[in-house]
This record gives C-alpha cells, structure tokens and sequence, in this order.
C-alpha cells in the first residue's frame, strides 16, 4: 500500500498548544529546503485531556516519520493515562519517532511510559536545522515499508518521493542524484504574461530521450511539457500559465526524473507589496539614508553607537520613559506595539553594540521587562529572529546586573548609611556594566574591580 500516494505523509509533528511556533517553524524549514512537499506534510495537536480517536491513529501509521515536540504542555499529557495509552500505541514503530526537547529536559519517567524511549532519535532546541532535516531523513530511510519491492516503478514515478532519491546510494553516479544541482531562470515569472524558462543542469542530459519539465501547483493538475534541449546541459520550456504561489518543478529524462526545484509566480500586486516592504524596512532605510553601501548592520550598528554614546549627558539620559512604567507589576507592562522602546529595536535588528550601550541607559532593566504586543522580550525577540548570541548576551547582562544591584543593597544594609557610598556604588556598577557589555569576555576585570572596591568580599563575589 506504501505508493507515495497523496494519503500517505513523510511528515508528521505532534505538538501541544505551547510549541504551535516550534511546529510552524519545521514545517517552514521542510518547505523552504524543498525537503518534503506541502501537501507530504501533517501537523496534529494533542489537545487536554482528550486520546487519540482510533481514526487519527491511522494518520499515525501513515506517516513515515514522526516528530514529538516535547513541550512542557504536551509531557503533562503522559500522566493521563487514556492519553498515554494512544500515544503508546501511535509512535510505533520506533525508528519512526523523533523527540525533540523543546523547553523540558529528560527524565527517567519517559523511560516507563515508552519502552521505546531509548530507541527514539533525540533532538534539542538548541541543535541546527541539519540536525533536524538528518534526523527525518534516517527515518525516512528506515521505513522499510515503503521501500518494499512490491511497491510498483511506475506509480513511483507517478507520485515523485524526495526522500527516496535522498536515500539513494552516491556510488551509482547517476543522474539520480542531480534534485539540487540544477539552475532555473528566471525563478520568478510574472503571472499572464507568457516566459520562457531556462533549466541549467549540473549532470548532461541525453539527447537521445525526450526531455520534459512538470509543474505541480498546489491546487491544480500537474502539468507536463515538453521542453527543447539547447545544448546537453540546458533545456529551455515555455512557463504555464498559473496562478500565484511558489510552484515545484520537476525535470524528467524519459521516465526517470533528473531534477526537482521550484518556481515563484507572482501578481503585479505582489510584486509592488514586496518592493514596498523592503522600502520600508528600517535597517535598509537607514543604511540608505547615512549612505551605507552595501547594506550592512554592522556599519549601521557602529554609527548609531557611536552617535549614542557621544551625546549622552554626563548625568544619563531617561531613553526609556520609565515613569510610565510600573516597577511592582513588570506584567502589567505589555504594549500594543511589536517594537515598544529603542531596546526592542535593536534587538529585533541584531545591533549588538547599541543593545550593550542601551542596556547600560537609566530604566534600561524596565524597559527589559516590558512585552511587546506577542508577548516576547528583548531577548526573545533578538533569539526569535536569528541572534542566538545577542539573546545569550542579554541574558547575562540581567543576572549580573541583578547581582549588583543585590550586593549594593546588601553593603547598604550593613551599616553604610553615608549617602555617597550609595551615589560611588552606583557609579561604580554602571561603568562595570557599560565596561562589561562593551567588552565581553571582561569577566576577570569585572571581578578585580569588584574585589577591590569592597575590601574582603572577593569570596562572597
């Protein structure tokens, strides 16, 4: 029954409510690497206290790999025994299964809800996309079912697998193995008006068979043409007329397909939405107007830090409007912005060094503590949009500053009552932080510092 048909997925994520990003964010990853198709793809959220119904365990048994996103909603769920019991029985097989850990750690309770626990492929958040895209290919390989010799050549060719052509040995040194050495101009075509596209393949092509191109939209037939050779690595056909969307296109030689890649049709309207959304994207509009050329964050970042750092007044500046904020209730403080304070900003677009100075500006810890309209934080919001680093910094630029301010406070309650032990302290950990933020790896000079403004207190530091 294994013929890559339409009911059958390579692909599918169970999650619970608190991973919907995570299992948005794999089925993008699956789609923009052109490793599973969209329709190949099922996602199924596992919801309260309710099991699996018998009908939706046979998506289970349909699909070739499974992802578990173990979130700390969806693990509550193994307590339920009714729920346990369908998940027991659902991931099955075992080299179909993948774990992957997303904000909960191992433990030994798994090892007796599942006795396959151990044989599951394992993942975590912080792991690369490869390590994602390798594991659902393994699994893939491994299922046997649908590597069976019943399975028939010509509904495979019918209903092209991409994991299939991934498992394939590299010592056939056919052109099997040719999906992602191919070259397609133009990628974009503009829907109604009629193109000619131009295929360039890594492998040759035999000019002794026809030469077709397929194109797959995703809510119509397919459609095949011929297309004409222009010399044994080039073929060239005329773009169907489709609607808009990303397009898969496959490259057949005879009956055997050489290549597989897509195509981008688009509307005028599209096109001017694009063209616009770039105009006013705020880091290309500034790399603009200061004559940045070519674009580059890390030139913009420099110049704002340093404009920033060269006109702040000796006694701070207010960056913030922290009277607005209410320091006893930090979860009150969610705006209807998505970018609330310059902090925000500067984490969302990776200025690393504007960020450092920013964090070291009066109210920049509440400004920290405010949400934007999805809820996230600045250093949510720099790990959201690719700045794993700057969120890693971030984060240990709040705990030192919430250990400062905690052993000022503990000096000041010993006794030191003169207000400008208070006002030298203070001066003190902002010059450390702003020394700190602006030179990472400062950690011995922080802590000599330290040492040395508080006689006899190195051990407690």
């Amino acid at each position: 029954t294994c013929t890559g048909t339409p009911e059958e997925y390579d692909v599918l994520i169970v999650y619970a409510s608190d991973a919907t990003e995570w299992c948005q964010y794999l089925q993008n990853l699956f789609l923009f690497t052109r490793h599973v198709r969209k329709h190949r793809i099922l996602s199924y959220q596992l919801e309260g206290k309710s099991a699996i119904s018998h009908q939706e365990l046979d998506l289970f048994s349909r699909s070739r790999s499974i992802i578990l996103l173990l979130s700390a909603e969806l693990v509550q769920s193994f307590y339920l025994p009714p729920v346990l019991q369908s998940l027991q029985e659902a991931l099955w097989p075992p080299y179909k299964v993948v774990k992957l850990f997303c904000g909960v750690t191992d433990c030994d309770d798994y090892l007796t809800f599942f006795k396959d626990w151990s044989q599951w492929q394992e993942l975590t958040n912080d792991d690369e996309p490869d390590a994602y895209l390798a594991a659902v290919k393994k699994a893939i390989s491994e299922d046997s079912g649908c590597d069976s010799v019943t399975d028939t050549e010509t509904e495979d060719e019918k209903n092209p697998v991409y994991s299939r052509r991934l498992a394939m040995s590299e010592e056939q040194g056919s052109s099997r193995n040719t999906g992602d050495h191919l070259v397609v101009q133009p990628d974009r075509i503009r829907c109604g008006v009629q193109t000619t596209v131009y295929i360039i393949m890594k492998c040759k092509l035999d000019g002794e068979v026809k030469t077709e191109v397929e194109f797959s939209p995703e809510n119509a037939s397919p459609v095949r043409l011929l297309a004409e050779m222009k010399n044994e690595y080039t073929v060239s056909v005329k773009a169907p007329n489709l609607t808009s969307g990303i397009v898969p296109l496959q490259i057949y030689s005879g009956d055997l397909m050489v290549g597989e890649t897509s195509v981008t049709y688009h509307t005028d309207m599209e096109e001017i939405s694009s063209l616009l959304a770039n105009a006013a994207n705020p880091v290309q509009f500034m790399c603009q107007a200061f004559k940045i050329v070519p674009y580059s964050i890390e030139a913009l970042d420099k110049l704002l830090t340093d404009s920033l750092k060269k006109n702040i007044p000796a006694s701070g500046l207010h960056l913030f409007g922290i009277n607005q904020l209410e320091e006893e209730d930090m979860t009150a403080n969610q705006r209807d912005e998505e970018l609330p304070t310059l902090l925000h900003f500067s984490a969302r677009y990776g200025l690393k060094n504007l960020t450092a100075l920013l964090l070291t500006c009066p109210g920049a810890l509440q400004a920290y503590s405010v949400a934007n309209k999805y809820g996230h934080y600045p250093n949510t919001i720099a790990e959201k949009h690719g700045f794993k680093d700057l969120r890693q910094f971030i984060d240990e630029y709040v705990e030192t500053a919430d250990m400062l301010k905690s052993h000022i406070k503990e000096e000041l309650m010993q006794g030191e009552e003169d207000e400008s032990v208070y006002e030298s302290m203070a001066h003190l950990s902002t010059d450390l932080l702003m020394k700190c933020s602006l030179n990472p790896g400062s950690d011995e000079e922080l802590y000599e510092s330290m040492a040395g403004f508080v006689p006899g207190a190195s051990e407690d530091l």
